[in-house]
């Protein structure tokens, strides 16, 4: 499975973007190809469909949006509407959840 991290140049919550995917890794034991891409300018982030830095992909799918996402994409700070309110992190449950859509997807979970 491959999981891709969209984050713009030096943010700071690329290690704790880093970990959590690391840890939902974990949790769902599926075997996983994990990308850092830094996202440098908003053609960039449009070319990648960042929507901000962090943004988290699984198998091209955002872990906030799934397959509805929106239009917009930004190199600047991301804001993930999690159960606790906007935090400019994803929760573990959050890419957890996506790993499993993308299994269930591929029959395989």
């Amino acid at each position: 499975m491959n999981i891709v991290l969209y984050v713009a140049t030096d943010d700071p919550l690329t290690g704790d973007a880093r970990a959590l995917i690391d840890e939902a890794v974990r949790d769902t034991g599926v075997d996983a190809e994990i990308e850092t891409r830094v996202v440098t300018s908003m053609d960039d982030a449009k070319s990648v469909r960042c929507l901000g830095s962090p943004t988290v992909r699984v198998e091209g799918l955002d872990v906030e949006y799934g397959d509805r996402e929106p239009p917009e994409t930004t190199n600047g700070e991301r804001y993930y509407g999690t159960p606790d309110g906007w935090a400019r992190l994803p929760t573990v449950g959050m890419i957890v959840f996506a790993i499993n859509e993308v299994r269930a997807a591929r029959g395989s979970g």
